[in-house]
């Protein structure tokens, strides 16, 4: 027997803390996890309706994809196609071209991987063929973003809040800074995201000329001889509409991309967050099932007492 009281207290307290005491809460867990199951069931909610609006603005875009997709694209295009003297005496690109990446993405998030695949794409591009004569014009606040941190370097231009839909006059507009940000480079690159399916596109790379090399290419034309107008006001005009032709139709591509990309995305948002609340809501049965138990244990026994 320990003879002093002091020690035995001491020792007493070590021990309730070295032995496991059972605790239940029963009421904290429950409350806890209705609070839980509330706010999974309102994101469910969110992502379902995002899901409604995806849907709708996919279906919008896919039409003007439909009805634009063939706007003088072939236009231009064609012409170096058919004209073989031209063709064959064209400047080439040299092999150490400088070059300016046009990159499309959005200004928004949560759809999928349609900004963070372009993103990736240009930096496995850069990290295998070098930093040197290349420059990035970035089209979308995601791309900005983006790039600023890993290659600041390289970002030349970036444009945001572009008004959504697109409409051709707008990318007009975009066209002329992509010339003139192109003024003295060999190629341009457009990155951007065509549309296969509603559950599929692919990243695809469209290499243009610059205006530069696009007019001393027509000047071997003898396909296409222009008298009205003359050759210095048709050539520029031929440039602007396949630069212009070719953009839109990316553009459109890119925002049907990115809305089948969300919609997909909110899909399978909205699926995880319903196996969460049905996981949310088993562990509430249980934890209300022990609880009753217990109390009915706890009547039966005090019953039994008396």
């Amino acid at each position: 027997m320990c003879a002093n009281p002091m020690m035995h207290k001491q020792m007493l307290a070590t021990s309730q803390l070295i032995v496991p005491t059972q605790q239940r809460y029963f009421a904290v867990s429950e409350k806890e996890l209705k609070a839980r199951m509330k706010t999974v069931n309102n994101i469910r909610k969110i992502t379902k309706a995002m899901k409604m609006v995806a849907t709708s603005k996919m279906k919008a875009d896919l039409v003007r994809l439909q009805n634009g997709k063939n706007f003088g694209v072939n236009a231009v295009d064609m012409m170096f196609t058919a004209d073989k003297y031209m063709k064959d005496r064209a400047p080439n690109c040299p092999s150490d071209a400088e070059e300016l990446i046009v990159t499309l993405t959005s200004d928004k998030g949560m759809c999928g991987s349609t900004n963070s695949g372009v993103i990736r794409n240009i930096r496995d591009y850069v990290a295998v063929n070098g930093r040197a004569k290349k420059t990035i014009f970035s089209i979308g606040d995601k791309g900005t973003v983006g790039f600023k941190r890993p290659m600041p370097d390289l970002l030349k231009v970036g444009i945001s809040d572009v008004s959504t839909p697109y409409n051709y006059p707008t990318v007009m507009a975009i066209a002329e800074h992509i010339k003139n940000a192109g003024e003295g480079v060999d190629k341009i690159t457009v990155v951007y995201n065509e549309y296969k399916s509603a559950i599929a596109s692919i990243i695809r790379n469209l290499e243009l000329m610059p205006r530069q090399r696009f007019l001393d290419t027509l000047k071997f034309g003898k396909t296409y001889d222009m008298t009205l107008p003359d050759k210095n006001t048709g050539n520029p005009a031929l440039y602007e509409l396949y630069l212009t032709s070719n953009l839109w139709v990316a553009f459109l591509n890119n925002a049907a991309s990115e809305q089948s990309s969300r919609m997909a995305a909110m899909e399978n948002a909205s699926k995880n967050a319903g196996e969460i609340l049905d996981g949310l809501t088993l562990q509430y049965n249980k934890a209300r099932q022990a609880r009753i138990t217990m109390e009915l244990v706890e009547i039966i026994s005090g019953a039994a007492a008396l």
